[in-house]
């Protein structure tokens, strides 16, 4: 299949490379050192069953530079470049392409589809630690990978299940689902208070479940996401805070966020796709997110100034 990774950072980069593994097709849009690096070298990703070394890869700039239409786009970007990526993908689509969207957050959907259309797109979540640790390296660590991903509509359709196949023989957990906005919630409710909560102690995973006081903020924060997910009409289901925060408890304690990382890193965040769209959202919604929003004051005035566009 021809495949195009609009957005080769960590999560683009990995699933890209397990998709070049099986022969597909694929090309990977990136930028700066890491795009030179790619062209020159190929990409390397270092996970369990993936052998060592490079392997070639397409690189482009620009997905306008694509020659063959690519039947599957994965839509990696961060969240605060979305429209911008969105609009630069129009050119290399035809009537047939798909866009599973892959991103943090909960409205990608909407976003994507906005600017490409609705019909092309699959919504999509998934549970991965990977970064860009060298120029052309991704590198995964820490819990298994794994998609969900189904029609925005619920349907079983044709498409979500080649889809999902594809993942499937490349190696990685995927579920089909018919909820997809539910699934998508249910990755938030999870990432967001982790991302906050991280970001402003600056500390793994690890510190913030072992003290206790910050334990419980922790869970405080789940609980403020779940109600404003309830609110907004997602069917989470009864035990959903506990859900989550059972899980949060089962990754690695070395485990750090992507926002916590670009943070330290002086990159741009994705503050206002994780933590400020819970406070946005429960505010129009009339749901206290009283733990979000301080956090919230905290964080923002330490997001690096953005000079320009950016695509990871």
């Amino acid at each position: 299949m021809r495949v195009l990774v609009m957005g080769a950072g960590g999560v683009g980069g990995y699933y890209g490379g397990r998709l070049l593994q099986r022969g597909h097709v694929v090309t990977l849009v990136a930028r700066g050192a890491h795009l030179e690096t790619l062209r020159a070298r190929g990409l390397e990703v270092r996970a369990a069953g993936l052998p060592a070394g490079p392997r070639p890869v397409r690189a482009v700039a620009d997905p306008g530079e694509v020659g063959d239409r690519p039947e599957l786009v994965l839509f990696t970007v961060k969240g605060y470049d979305t429209e911008t990526a969105a609009r630069a993908l129009l050119p290399a689509l035809d009537a047939t392409s798909v866009v599973l969207t892959l991103q943090n957050g909960v409205d990608a959907v909407e976003r994507v589809g906005a600017v490409v259309g609705p019909a092309r797109i699959l919504a999509g979540s998934t549970v991965i630690e990977a970064a860009i640790t060298a120029p052309g390296v991704v590198e995964q660590r820490g819990t298994t990978p794994r998609v969900v991903l189904g029609e925005p509509s619920g349907a079983p359709t044709p498409r979500v299940e080649a889809v999902a196949a594809l993942f499937r023989d490349a190696g990685v957990e995927t579920l089909v689902t018919a909820d997809a906005r539910r699934a998508l919630w249910e990755k938030f409710v999870r990432i967001a208070p982790g991302a906050t909560l991280s970001s402003a102690c600056q500390k793994s995973l690890g510190p913030l479940r072992q003290v206790p006081e910050t334990a419980a903020l922790y869970r405080a924060l789940v609980g403020e996401a779940v109600a404003v997910g309830r609110a907004a009409g997602v069917a989470l289901p009864a035990d959903a805070v506990d859900q989550a925060v059972g899980f949060i408890w089962t990754l690695p304690a070395g485990m750090t966020t992507s926002m916590q990382r670009d943070f330290e890193g002086g990159r741009p965040v994705e503050l206002e796709e994780l933590t400020g769209s819970v406070v946005r959202l429960g505010a129009r919604l009339g749901v206290p997110t009283p733990v979000f929003a301080v956090l919230y004051a905290v964080l923002k005035p330490r997001v690096p100034e953005r000079p320009g566009g950016h695509v990871e």
